[in-house]
């Protein structure tokens, strides 16, 4: 029996396909965007009310996977890194650090990140420490949960195809899809639930 469990989700709350209600206030767009989909990625930096989607979360007894992006810059900058890291310290325990790997962090940068959840993605193998899934020619290190992070669209013969190859990791996992609107992210959810994901 399959057991992978797909947090599926996008970047940012930016649906521009009628997706919110029109009279829906800008600070409610996170509670609304949660009780559909399970999983949401931010910039470290962005610019939404992170303190809010924390109260948010800590409010809610529903899974939700909130994944923060760093890039490779933020990452390999210490100073920059752990000035950013300051600002979501206090909520280390509530969110997932992501960011699609060029190389392996230096030691320093691994210091700072000690404690936080962890999940990096790979085109190539690294010599990571972290544990690592290999799929859809992807390696993801993670020490919590493994995201995959996505930039295609797909047709649903490409969502099915893809869901299946995920499906082999059986644990929870979660699927961002950088610029899906709601209707694809409803498609990729149903796919996952007929194949018994």
């Amino acid at each position: 029996m399959n057991e992978t469990e797909f947090l599926i989700g996008r970047c940012d709350l930016d649906l521009v396909d009628d997706f919110y209600p029109d009279d829906l206030p800008s600070e409610w767009r996170f509670d609304y965007y949660s009780t559909q989909f399970k999983a949401l990625c931010l910039p470290i930096d962005t610019q939404e009310d992170l303190e809010l989607v924390f109260d948010e979360l800590s409010e809610s007894k529903e899974v939700f996977e909130l994944v923060l992006s760093i890039t490779n810059e933020q990452l390999n900058d210490t100073n920059t890194l752990s000035s950013l890291l300051d600002s979501v310290a206090d909520y280390k325990a509530d969110f997932t650090l992501f960011c699609e790997l060029e190389q392996v962090p230096s030691q320093d940068v691994m210091a700072l990140l000690a404690g936080y959840r962890l999940s990096f993605q790979s085109t190539k193998q690294l010599a990571c420490t972290l544990p690592v899934e290999t799929l859809a020619g992807q390696w993801l290190y993670y020490n919590h949960i493994p995201v995959l992070y996505t930039r295609e669209s797909w047709n649903e013969v490409q969502m099915r195809n893809y869901i299946e190859s995920v499906s082999t990791i059986n644990k929870q996992s979660v699927l961002i899809c950088q610029n899906a609107e709601s209707e694809a992210l409803n498609k990729i959810r149903v796919i996952a639930e007929i194949l018994g994901c």
